[in-house]
C-alpha cells in the first residue's frame, strides 16, 4: 500500500519528468533563428528543481535529439539525488509557428499534450497531462537553451535548466 508521502513523491517525479521532456524537445523545433541540423545530437545540461517547502534539487540531463521529416524526436534521462527519469516525445511546428505535440514518460508511465507558439527567441509553451499543467519558456541557440517551467497546482514550483552542446 502506497502512503500519501509516496503517491506524492510519485507526482512529484512524473510532473518533473513530464515538464522536462516537454521542455527539451521543444528547444529543436524550427524557427528562422535556429538551423535545425544543429539541433540534432547529444546535448547535456544541469539545473534545479524548485518545491513549495523552500527545497531545492540538482539535476543532470543528457538528451538526444533526432531530426524526422515532420519535425524531432527527443530521448532524455535526468537525474537527481532522489529520482530518475527516462522519457521521449514528438512536437511538430506548424504555419505561424504553431506547436503540437506529445510527450511520455517510461520510468513512471505518464503521457500528455504539448500547445503553443514558437517566438523570435524560442517557444511559448502549455504542457499538460492527466493531473497537471505548466507554462514554459524556453530560450535557445545552435549551442544552447535555457528552460524556466512553472507547474501548476504541485509540489514543484519551478524548473530552471541549462544545456549545452558546443
Amino acid at each position: 500500500m502506497q502512503t500519501c508521502k509516496t503517491r506524492a513523491a510519485r507526482a512529484r517525479r512524473t510532473t518533473f519528468g513530464a515538464a522536462i521532456v516537454v521542455a527539451l524537445l521543444s528547444t529543436t523545433a524550427g524557427t528562422a533563428a535556429v538551423n535545425l541540423q544543429d539541433m540534432a545530437g547529444y546535448w547535456t545540461g544541469t539545473g534545479k528543481v524548485m518545491l513549495t517547502n523552500g527545497n531545492s534539487e540538482n539535476v543532470k540531463c543528457v538528451v538526444i535529439y533526432k531530426v524526422l521529416p515532420t519535425g524531432f524526436r527527443q530521448n532524455i534521462r535526468c537525474a537527481s539525488q532522489g529520482f530518475n527519469f527516462n522519457g521521449t516525445a514528438e512536437l511538430e511546428v506548424g504555419q505561424g509557428g504553431a506547436v503540437t505535440g506529445n510527450w511520455v514518460e517510461n520510468t513512471y508511465s505518464a503521457k500528455g499534450d504539448v500547445t503553443g507558439k514558437a517566438t523570435d527567441k524560442g517557444f511559448s509553451l502549455a504542457i499538460s497531462g492527466a493531473t497537471f499543467t505548466a507554462a514554459m519558456d524556453v530560450t535557445t541557440s545552435a549551442c544552447k537553451q535555457t528552460l524556466d517551467i512553472v507547474p501548476t497546482g504541485l509540489e514543484v514550483t519551478r524548473i530552471s535548466l541549462g544545456l549545452g552542446k558546443c
